[in-house]
Order: structure tokens, then sequence, then C-alpha cells
């Protein structure tokens, strides 16, 4: 048991200087201004109040503003799972020898083709006659980065709209972009349109395979596009937790924190929209939380199409998603859950 504690103090000062040295100083400067607007209390309090909860309970300038730890006191900052938490989990339970396979889309696409209907083309394995092959049979495509994340690095080629594309200049600038993975463009299921057209709206559903191999549901989160093709609140898209049927219960979250129970561009009503195929869908991720059983903590992202859901990627290092302390009367966070199934971190 000492040893253990002594282990994760060791990689809780590992992370905390890690994260210290790689911070956007300015970024925590309107982290700190942010908060003072939000709670009244003063910067300078804020200031060592957030690092004392960067040490205490790794959490970030973002986690705590996300969080709104400046208005909870220590037994509800407890409940909430931050990004250290999140990392800690991840490195404790998922083998590296199998990282690979999620940390690059074109590997994951392949290992869980039972999972991925839509047409995909690696461009590395190809030329710009097969490129331009794939893309006129499909007419609109994305392209992606494999080993990005967060939505970045993905390109939207529509010959359509441009049917005098070069195809031996787009090879060579997704080459040099590392844009290797081209994917046939996902048609999503009406109901799912209705909350943003410009962007396949997914879930992020969060899965540990506990001790007895049991997939288990940790927390299930609806994203969408702000007018972006991209729906990754990091890049301009929103998100709420849903409940355990797939209903919104409460309102989306943007970058800023700024919460939202009508669409800002479409003005559709967020709360009660339900994610159609839902049982489906997690009837899905349980399964395909078996294929790599060494990998145990997931972040899956699933998109819904008119037959039903299809996973996107997994994220083995996720980031946290919980219910803002704001929405509701409780003020918990979602560690309880992760508590349940999750014992050593």
């Amino acid at each position: 048991m000492r040893g253990t504690k002594m282990k994760k103090l060791f990689w809780k000062i590992k992370y905390y200087f890690k994260r210290l040295f790689s911070m956007d100083f300015s970024g925590f400067k309107n982290a700190i201004q942010y908060a003072h607007e939000k709670s009244g209390r003063s910067r300078i309090v804020l200031f060592f109040d957030m690092v004392w909860c960067s040490f205490k309970y790794t959490a970030g300038y973002v986690d705590y503003n996300e969080f709104e730890f400046y208005d909870l006191n220590s037994k509800q900052r407890e409940t909430f799972i931050t990004l250290g938490h999140s990392a800690r989990i991840a490195k404790y339970y998922n083998d590296p020898e199998y990282l690979d396979i999620f940390d690059d889309k074109s590997i994951f696409v392949k290992r869980f083709s039972d999972f991925v209907h839509r047409d995909t083309f690696d461009i590395r394995e190809s030329d710009a006659q097969g490129l331009e092959a794939f893309v006129r049979k499909h007419g609109k495509v994305m392209a992606k980065r494999t080993t990005d994340y967060v939505g970045r690095g993905i390109e939207v080629v529509d010959v359509n709209e441009n049917p005098e594309l070069d195809f031996e200049t787009l090879y060579v600038a997704l080459m040099d972009n590392r844009q290797y993975l081209i994917e046939e463009f996902f048609k999503q299921h009406p109901k799912m349109n209705e909350l943003s057209p410009t962007s396949v709206n997914t879930l992020r559903v969060i899965t540990f395979l506990d001790d007895e191999n049991i997939p288990r549901i940790l927390v299930s989160v609806l994203k969408s596009g702000l007018g972006s093709h991209v729906d990754n609140i990091g890049q301009g898209g929103m998100y709420t937790i849903l409940d355990d049927s797939g209903t919104v219960v409460y309102p989306f979250i943007d970058k800023n924190c700024n919460q939202h129970t009508k669409h800002p561009i479409t003005g559709t009503d967020l709360i009660g929209f339900k994610v159609p195929h839902y049982e489906q869908l997690i009837a899905s991720i349980k399964e395909a939380c078996l294929v790599i059983p060494q990998v145990r903590y997931m972040g899956w992202d699933v998109a819904v199409g008119v037959d039903g859901p299809e996973i996107i990627e997994g994220n083995s290092s996720t980031g946290p998603f919980q219910v803002i302390p704001s929405m509701s009367d409780e003020k918990v966070g979602v560690k309880p859950i992760y508590d349940q199934y999750i014992k050593t971190y």
C-alpha cells in the first residue's frame, strides 16, 4: 500500500511539472480573469487556488473553469474527474504495446472494420490516380491526419464543387500535410442533422473494461458543431452529458463555458433531444471494448447514420466530461461512477 501511494505521488509530481513547463501562461492569466468575473473572488486568491487545485486534484486551469471549481468546496471538488485523473487511468490501465492501434486512424479503421462501414482510403498505399478514383467515386470526402486529435487536421474535399480539381497537386498537398486517411463523407441520421448540418455530430462514450472483462459505460457525451465541419469543443463545438436513454437533459456547453438550451445557429431545441439508435450504439460500443482488451480505458467517438451507429475512432487518452455544477443541484462530478469500477489510479 505504501509503495502504491509513493508511486502515485511520484507520478503526480512528474505530471505536475510536465504540465507546468508546457503551460500557456497567457491562457492561465485569462483563466484567472474569467474565474474572477464569474465568482467575484480576488485574482490573487484565485491564482493560489488554481495552483493548489493543479496539485491536489491535477486540475489545470481549463478544468478549474469548465467545472466551476471557483464555486465548489473541497468535498465537491473531490467528486470531479480532471484531465490529470484521466491521464493517470489511461497510464495505469492501457497497455502501451497496443496504443498504436488507436493512435493511428488508418490502423484503427482496419482493426475495427466490423464497426466501420464507411469506405476509407490510405493515400500512402496508392498514388494520385488512386486518390482521384476514390474521390470521384464518392464525390465528397474527408481528409484526415492519421495521428491528430480534437478535430485538428481534418479537411473536406468536394469534387462536385470543384470538378476541375488537380489530383496530382492535391495528392502532394495531402502527403505534405500528413492527411493520409481519406474517408467517404459520412451521411448522418436526419435527426442528428437537426443539431448542426455542417458537421457530423458525434458521441463520445467513455468506457472501462473491468476486472471481470465487463465493459462499463462511465459517461456518454453528445457533441455538436457550431457552424464548422467539426464538432469538437476545442475547435469551436459544444457538448452535453446524456442520460441513460440517450436523451439531452442538461444544456450544452461551449469552449467559453457558455450554456445553450437552443442551438445558436440552427435554433433546434436541445433539451429533450434523443439520439436515434442509442441502444444499438451502446451495444456496439460494448462489443468494441472486447476487441483489444489490453486497452481498458477508452473514449469512443461514434456517429449515427440512417441505418445505425458507426464508430469513427477510439481515443486511448480521453479527456474528462461531466455535468457542470451550475446545471444541477447536487454539484457532483462523475468520479463516484468511475470509482465503482476503477479501484486504482
